[in-house]
């Protein structure tokens, strides 16, 4: 079934350990987006602490929150959900929503949520994923990423850190934490609060896994592999132009052997005879990639790659990268 809309409908993902205050944050997000009608998605409804002033009770799978928000638990699988939120609205009668908040379960990682976008054309369609917020618990982080790996992981494919409960913990301590979760991933923005308190409007609207061109990180964290030797960032980087059929050949290869490793990764090539650059990004085993805009000059071309992933060799990668650079 195909459903036809203006345009797609946005769908941030909510991620964080057990307890880290994921459920909070989502009650500040319904109760400040009083503009919008969000559908929130839930692993089980009635375990999630959903505001109980905000729940009307209802017998059926999707539930109409007292706000105008629809929100309903998980069935078989995510995609079959997020059809029949769609059929909900087209069939059975309830207000179109404008957005999608999913809040994962404590134990989860936020892989098999992204890579629906990337597997089901038809629902990309309908659906536009716009940010993934891993919130943290500043008090428990520390003991918690050397006892969960699934900590780690969240935090790997974050497009935007919450700190929460900073008022349990020193600044100096927030600022190891944060330090921690960049070695892990570079490249988000970090809010600090506590209870929950944030700014709604900077989670919202990213649109983080568009592929653009802005620069994937910035030059003074390109060493940010050396600080985790376990799930890290690393940063693949030449200034001479690719050969398309040598790199496209190594990075089949690549994610082959090694997409399960590659939890997160983009780049932008300068590939031998193309004015153009080339951006990608994927998550494991599922990439995009599309022809972006023309280099400014031939001084700024220069290829970029970053990997997030666990048991990364930053020296082998970097060197097989090379091996890809088109002869002289």
């Amino acid at each position: 079934m195909v459903f036809k809309r203006p345009e797609r409908i946005p769908v941030s993902i909510l991620t964080g350990f057990l307890g880290s205050g994921k459920t909070t944050l989502l009650n500040e997000i319904l109760m400040n987006k009083q503009e919008e009608r969000i559908a929130v998605i839930v692993n089980e409804f009635g375990k999630t602490g959903i505001d109980h002033q905000l729940v009307i009770s209802s017998e059926e799978d999707i539930y109409e929150l007292n706000n105008g928000c629809l929100c309903c638990k998980v069935r078989t699988d995510l995609i079959n959900t997020l059809y029949a939120l769609i059929q909900a609205v087209e069939e059975g009668g309830h207000t179109p929503f404008d957005r999608v908040l999913i809040e994962t379960t404590g134990l989860a990682e936020p892989a098999p949520i992204a890579q629906s976008f990337f597997f089901d054309p038809e629902l990309s369609e309908i659906y536009h994923l716009d940010t993934i917020i891993t919130v943290i618990d500043c008090y428990h982080f520390p003991k918690q990423m050397h006892e969960h790996e699934e900590v780690l992981k969240q935090a790997a494919f974050a497009d935007h850190f919450i700190l929460n409960k900073t008022d349990l913990v020193s600044e100096e301590d927030v600022k190891k934490v944060s330090n921690r979760l960049l070695a892990v991933n570079p490249g988000p923005q970090i809010q600090s609060g506590s209870h929950g308190s944030v700014v709604i409007k900077d989670l919202l609207n990213k649109f983080s896994f568009d592929l653009h061109e802005k620069r994937l990180i910035e030059p003074s964290e390109l060493n940010s592999h050396h600080l985790d030797p376990d799930i890290t960032a690393i940063v693949l980087t030449s200034k001479n132009d690719m050969d398309m059929t040598a790199f496209e050949k190594w990075f089949g290869r690549i994610i082959d052997e090694k997409g399960e490793q590659m939890y997160r990764y983009k780049g932008i090539i300068s590939a031998a005879g193309f004015e153009k650059r080339i951006v990608f990004q994927g998550v494991h085993m599922l990439f995009a990639g599309k022809a972006g805009s023309p280099w400014e000059t031939r001084g700024s071309r220069k290829s970029e790659f970053v990997i997030i992933g666990k048991d990364l060799d930053y020296e082998w990668f970097q060197s097989q990268f090379k091996t890809c650079e088109k002869s002289k």
